[in-house]
């Protein structure tokens, strides 16, 4: 079936002689009859034209005609002007006076690449390769030699013009795939670009955007900031609310943020996007007056904290914000990010300093970070992480009641890396079950010697975090290596942050509840420090509280200092709790929380952190010389 752009086969034949003219309109007419010898072409008309045959089955063609190539040649013109191409240009050669046929095809072809011409000629020149190439396509230019048998030119009509609606099919299937190849292209730029929940640029995009604004031929005299900002306890947040609640808050907080860089007085546009799950960007050129970045900063925290209504609630968000900017952090989009991403990190450990401008040091510290990184898991291996222990005292018998383990990696050369430098690490590299099960081997091996050679039944207390609240084995691996070990279950405490408890107490309190089962003990570490309701200390089988080192440091600061201590030794009273005090480092401070009714007090005045050897030797001078205790038995007394 042909296409609605020609409903008939329109043919434009072009010669000087009246009588071929006629000859060809004779046999391309309605009422052509070949004779018996060739009705196979009345089929084969049907099969290429369908429909646009008659009852007989012949084609239908729309002749056309002209004497002159230059009249030809603006009959073409007209027809693909109106939209009414031709199929098929049958030219004679020799035209005089005009141009021959041979020119007037190539003026032809320049108007439409899709007409088959036919060049009408009496002779073989020239020959048909030398014009295919001349007048391209090769494959829609002929040569028809006269004189020519009707049937014959009226087969060739019909292959022609069959040939060019297929070819127009054709095409119109190209335009179509093409146009679905775009589509489809497109919409993998934007799955590739952007961040389909909030639409804003993407991480690569924001790259891509940075590398523009670089290498732009102003890009080296101009500023360009980048501002990173990460939504503090987001994953929570979005657990509580449910997925399509997160979603909804991820895309009000990209509409706040275009909002508020929309605001900053530039001539150029900021740019804002997520790079993250919880974290945005915003790209800021043009800086010229510092104070008014560092003001755009902080109006962007403020309109990140401002209340967000969503389900009829009001939510209120914190976030950290880290920023660097090119060129005086680095000369290249990659760089440039690597650095507010640092700055960032350190504004998501420090939650007092939610906004962290980059500077030279953090460079170091990521290096110092990356090496230890490569360190750390041949160190677990070889046995460089080892335990130390920090005494803690009763306070109302001047003896040792338990023994803090803490974990420090003691390199060859005998330097001593902090835990605060690599039990973090230990986590981000998925090593931190390892290491807590090389510190709990090691407490299991020394409480054994120690009741083994010393007589002595002292509760060890390790640390536990919240990647290991969530192992599913823990409490199976904590029974196995106490018993591999002949250990009994109440020589074990537990350490847990209230910050690691809340992060998911439907996770902690079964898993907790377990190990109090078997006789475990649960000790609440930094109490003081977190920020949810109280209840969990019902709820949990919590034994004892340790009083954050920051509120004992500051006991003696205030009268207000001290009522806060007193205040949680009173909860934990009320609550049959143990009450410790960590961080006791000085007479005064140990003289107040004595008097205030603790029970066990820890920290550098009473002993500080000792590898094993150490700390037997210091328990020895302890045993034989009371004196040398910081808690006398008369000052004790007189206490009370």
């Amino acid at each position: 079936m042909t296409s609605d752009l020609t409903a008939t086969n329109r043919v434009l034949v072009v010669d000087d002689d009246a009588m071929l003219i006629g000859e060809y309109l004779r046999c391309l007419g309605e009422g052509f009859e070949p004779d018996s010898a060739t009705t196979t072409l009345g089929d084969l008309e049907k099969v290429l034209f369908g429909e646009d045959t008659d009852e007989r089955g012949a084609a239908k063609f729309d002749v056309q005609s002209r004497n002159q190539g230059k009249s030809a040649v603006e009959a073409v013109r007209e027809a693909v002007k109106i939209g009414k191409p031709y199929s098929i240009v049958f030219l004679d050669i020799r035209m005089p006076p005009g141009i021959d046929g041979i020119e007037a095809a190539r003026q032809i072809r320049e108007l439409d690449r899709n007409v088959n011409i036919v060049i009408v000629t009496g002779s073989l020149s020239p020959e048909p390769e030398d014009l295919g190439k001349e007048i391209p396509p090769a494959d829609r230019i002929f040569f028809f030699k006269k004189p020519f048998h009707a049937v014959e030119c009226r087969q060739l009509a019909a292959a022609l013009c069959g040939k060019w609606h297929s070819d127009l099919a054709l095409r119109r299937a190209n335009d179509v795939l093409e146009q679905r190849v775009w589509e489809r292209t497109e919409a993998l730029h934007k799955l590739a670009y952007y961040d389909p929940v909030t639409r804003l640029p993407n991480r690569l995009k924001l790259l891509d955007e940075l590398d523009l604004l670089i290498d732009a031929p102003e890009g080296k005299e101009r500023q360009t900031a980048l501002l990173l900002l990460d939504i503090d306890r987001f994953s929570f947040l979005n657990e509580t609310m449910g997925y399509k609640s997160g979603t909804e808050l991820l895309t009000a907080i990209g509409k706040r943020l275009v909002r508020a860089c929309n605001d900053l007085p530039s001539k150029e546009k900021c740019i804002v996007g997520r790079f993250g799950a919880d974290e945005f960007a915003c790209l800021i050129p043009g800086i010229k007056d510092h104070n008014v970045l560092e003001e755009f900063v902080e109006s962007i925290r403020r309109s990140v904290e401002e209340p967000f209504l969503l389900n009829s609630r009001e939510l209120f968000l914190k976030c950290s914000i880290g920023v660097a900017w090119h060129p005086v952090h680095g000369s290249d989009a990659k760089t440039v990010f690597s650095c507010a991403e640092a700055a960032l990190h350190r504004s998501m450990r420090q939650p007092a300093r939610c906004i962290t401008w980059y500077h030279r040091e953090m460079q170091d510290r990521a290096k110092y970070k990356f090496d230890l990184q490569s360190e750390l898991r041949q160190a677990l291996e070889v046995g460089e992480i080892v335990t130390w222990f920090q005494p803690q005292l009763s306070l109302k018998t001047g003896k040792i009641a338990g023994v803090e383990a803490l974990a420090r990696w003691e390199r060859p050369d005998g330097t001593i890396v902090q835990p605060v430098d690599f039990v973090p690490l230990s986590e981000e590299m998925g090593v931190s079950d390892l290491l807590f099960e090389s510190v709990l081997r090691y407490v299991s091996s020394s409480v054994c010697r120690w009741k083994e050679n010393h007589k002595w039944d002292i509760p060890v207390s390790v640390n536990l975090s919240a990647h290991q609240l969530r192992n599913r084995k823990l409490v199976e691996t904590i029974k196995s290596i106490l018993e591999n070990r002949d250990v009994e279950q109440n020589l074990l405490n537990l350490e847990l942050t209230e910050t690691v408890l809340l992060e998911d107490l439907t996770i902690a309190e079964p898993v907790l509840r377990d190990l109090s089962n078997y006789g475990v003990g649960i000790h609440i570490d930094d109490f003081g420090t977190g920020y949810s309701s109280l209840s969990y200390l019902a709820d949990l089988p919590v034994q004892t509280l340790k009083i954050d080192q920051s509120f004992v440091a500051r006991v003696t600061e205030s009268e207000t200092n001290a009522k806060v201590v007193q205040a949680i030794i009173a909860l934990g009273k009320a609550m049959d709790l143990e009450v410790v005090a960590e961080g006791v480092e000085t007479e005064q401070q140990l003289l107040l929380v004595t008097r205030y009714g603790c029970d066990l007090a820890q920290g550098f005045f009473i002993g500080k952190p000792m590898n094993e050897a150490d700390f037997l030797g210091w328990c020895h001078t302890v045993d034989q010389t009371t004196n040398d205790l910081p808690v006398l038995p008369d000052f004790a007394a007189d206490i009370a």
